[in-house]
Parts: structure tokens; sequence; C-alpha cells
């Protein structure tokens, strides 16, 4: 989208502002298309066009900042294109650039009078769109019958930053959610990341795979909202499956038992012990 300031300075006029595309994203190539009216009651003479870049991320492509036209007739209208690419490094946003309009007149004695300097403002839209994707944490293991931690990364793999993230969980069976379902992230700025943590109870009778529909909700530079629902894949298992799998330790109840023998026995020694030195001091 272009917005533009319009004002009307004597002999002409922007009629309109278009922009292809509308929004852009760095390193692409956007073609400004502005067209402008003779509204004088005579011919206008070198006309001038000119963006000015010097303060703004965008150079001129494939053509200059400038354009000219030797004649514009009185009532006339004329499109002025240019083609600019955004610099590599621009951060998402709205960028206000500068046009300057010149032209000259001609007064009763035939002499070209220049006209005041018509000064403009257009603007475009560099907008690079988050890419958020959702994925288990590896290292998630779903024990039956049991509290568990479902740990749910966010990663933001596009070129924009994410702002306003949400992620809500939805009700399925066989889960009960001890923490709230809806969890607030804040910002994941691009290449960036972060985890949502729910706690939750697991039927011990729940299905082997269970599917979690998850929705994640965020905005973008520009505030458009975004509304994205996911499937995540849990699979669940008893105690004893993880343990034979290697994705729980086993309990070792050998090293518990041992202890506790060693326990028992040096407390048995120490009251014999202290038994013995009792009697001996009574002889």
């Amino acid at each position: 989208m272009i917005l533009i300031s319009l004002t009307f300075v004597q002999a002409i006029t922007i009629k309109d502002v278009s922009s292809s595309p509308e929004e852009v994203i760095p390193g692409d190539v956007v073609t400004i298309s502005i067209e402008i009216e003779n509204i004088f009651d005579y011919d206008i003479e070198n006309l001038n066009v000119k963006l000015n870049l010097e303060e703004v991320s965008f150079a001129p492509y494939q053509s200059s900042s400038e354009k000219y036209l030797d004649e514009l007739e009185e009532g006339d209208e004329e499109k002025f294109t240019f083609k600019l690419i955004v610099l590599p490094e621009t951060q998402s946003g709205i960028y206000k650039i500068p046009v300057e309009i010149n032209y000259e007149y001609e007064d009763e004695n035939s002499t070209l009078i220049p006209a005041p300097t018509k000064n403009e403002l257009i603007s475009i839209i560099v907008n690079s769109k988050p890419e958020l994707k959702i994925s288990l944490e590896d290292s998630v293991v779903l024990i039956k019958g049991k509290e568990n931690d479902i740990s749910i990364k966010i990663v933001n793999s596009g070129l924009g930053d994410a702002k306003f993230v949400f992620l809500k969980a939805n009700d399925v069976s066989g889960i009960k959610f001890l923490t709230e379902k809806e969890q607030y992230l804040g910002d994941v700025d691009s290449d960036d990341f972060d985890s949502v943590e729910y706690n939750v109870y697991l039927d011990g009778d729940s299905s082997k795979t269970i599917s979690l529909p998850v929705i994640l909700k965020y905005k973008d530079s520009t505030n458009k909202e975004y509304t994205e629902t996911s499937i995540i894949t849990l699979k669940t298992y008893s105690l004893k499956e993880a343990q034979e799998l290697g994705l729980v330790e086993k309990s070792n109840y050998t090293i518990y038992f041992l202890v506790g023998i060693l326990f028992i026995g040096y407390f048995i020694y120490r009251i014999v012990k202290k038994r013995k030195l009792k009697k001996k001091r009574e002889e």
C-alpha cells in the first residue's frame, strides 16, 4: 500500500500513486508510479520529479531516481515510474520517501519562470511475514497415569519479527491441563525461538497417540494479525514401556535394598556395642 500526503501548489497536483507489489520484503524490487496532472490554465515546461533517497533504505534499480518531461500541457496528465530495490538490512515498517517536483512556466513576456518546489511524501511498506513453526521438544516423554510436562517450541524462521504471540491448547480426551491452556510468549524475533510449558495429567487409559490441536496467534510489524492452527502428535507410554525403551531410567531396587540392609546392620552394631560398653562399666 502507498500512502501519500496531498497538497496543492499552483500548477500541478499528484493525482495518483501506486506501487507494485503493495508490500515488499528486503532485497525485493518495487515499482512506484506517480501520476501528475497540470491544473494550470496554460502549459508548463521542464518538469522534474525526484525521489529523495538519502535517508531511506532504498536505492534506484535499473533507472534513475529522477524523471524529466519537456512539457506538460494544461489539463494533461503524465505518469512517472521509478524502480527501487529495498536494501537487504531493511527492517519491517512504513518508510516515507520525500518527492521533489520542479517545473517552469512562461510569464506574460514569454519568459520561463521557475515555480516553487513542490514537496510531497509517499510511503512504502516493507513487511517480511513472520514464519512461525511449532514442534514438540524431543525430550518430552508422556507416562500414563502420571503428571507430565509438555514443552512446545515455537521457531520464527521468517525475516520479520512476530509480536504479541499467544499459544492456546485445546481440550482433548485423555489429557487434563493443570496449567492455563492459553500462554503468552510476547515477541519472537526473526531467527529466534521460544517455548511454552504445559503441566498435564495423563489418564491411565489414554490412547497410545494423542492429537493435540493448538492455536497460534500473533501480529507482524504492521499489526496485521495471523491465526494458525496446528496439530501436535503426542506419544504416550506406560511406565513399563518407557523403561523398556530406555526413555526413563528403571528404579534400581537392589541398590535401595542393599543400602537399607547396611543401614540396619550398622544400627544394630551400634546398639550392641553400646550395651557391651554399659555392661563393662557396671562390672
